[in-house]
């Protein structure tokens, strides 16, 4: 799953929606924000937030990257109509992208915010 402009979140006040209205689930690499919007009947939204205490602008960028290439990978499994913003904490730099995406599915099954596997020998 492609997360184009059209399937991100962009805009502060969507930002801060999501921290006001949302709820958040904290984990060792990330912290999850999530909310449930009617409007995003088949969709959902991401957005990602990495702030200069995770390091210089080479290391943040690395951290999106793996954040986005497991948002495309897991992203058919989220439910549909759902605002998420993942927010990398300092550890998130040293982890390797495996221990990104069992934590961010952990974070997804305890909210009930994730799919069962169609075919679970493929996975």
């Amino acid at each position: 799953m492609k997360f184009p402009r059209s399937r991100r979140i962009v805009s502060r006040g969507d930002f801060q929606r999501v921290r006001r209205e949302g709820k958040s689930f904290a984990g060792k690499f990330l912290v999850l924000g999530f909310l449930h919007d009617e409007t995003l009947d088949e969709d959902i939204r991401l957005g990602l937030i990495t702030t200069k205490q995770i390091g210089n602008a080479v290391t943040r960028n690395r951290v999106r990257r793996r954040l986005r290439g497991i948002a495309q990978r897991i992203g058919e499994r989220i439910k549909p109509g759902h605002f998420l913003v993942l927010i990398a904490r300092n550890r998130a730099a040293d982890a390797t992208s495996e221990q990104l995406e069992r934590e961010l599915k952990w974070m997804l099954h305890r909210n009930d915010l994730i799919l069962p596997k169609e075919n679970p020998d493929l996975d």
